[in-house]
């Protein structure tokens, strides 16, 4: 019996699908961005250090990280989440939650986004924040790929270390 060459065509470019199951926030991007940071790390060049009692320059320059954070933590702003397949960013590009709409999302909490993407290969997915005033931030990607097809949910590590972002994406490939 002689193979269908129509079929073997037609099975050879089909593509496996991705459900992305789970979005889960471990840390969302940090509430102050370089310009915050750099402005915070200028200032120990102004200031008047015996007048303010703040004793040596060593001090408060290494005292700096530690106001960023407290900057950072007392926000505490929660990011714009969108997702989408391309490295590009934007609204326009989003395969979730769609309609040019974000979902905000914290430390701790998760979405579920439940969408189906065509994966050939491998297929990026990148995590978003909006930001209404500057470009959006990217706050990591993960590779899904065609060979993790039918081994089950999947989670991986989607950071940035410049927005200081942590997520874990969990999906299967069908």
């Amino acid at each position: 019996m002689r193979a269908d060459p129509i079929k073997s065509t037609q099975e050879a470019v089909m593509t496996a699908t991705a459900t992305i199951r789970d979005v889960w926030c471990l840390h969302a991007a940090t509430g102050t961005d370089v310009g915050v940071n750099e402005a915070i790390a200028d200032l120990a060049e102004s200031i008047p250090l015996d007048e303010l009692g703040l004793g040596s320059l060593e001090s408060v320059v290494r005292g700096i990280p530690s106001a960023v954070q407290m900057i950072d933590t007392a926000r505490s702003d929660p990011d714009d989440l969108y997702i989408t397949t391309d490295t590009a960013g934007g609204l326009d590009h989003s395969i979730w939650p769609g309609g040019e709409q974000t979902t905000s999302i914290q430390a701790g909490q998760s979405a579920q986004p439940g969408i189906d993407v065509p994966v050939s290969f491998a297929q990026n997915v990148s995590l978003w924040d909006f930001d209404s005033v500057s470009s959006d931030d990217l706050l990591g990607s993960v590779q899904i790929r065609e060979d993790e097809q039918g081994r089950g949910n999947i989670a991986k590590l989607a950071k940035s270390d410049v927005e200081g972002s942590v997520y874990y994406v969990t999906y299967a490939v069908n």
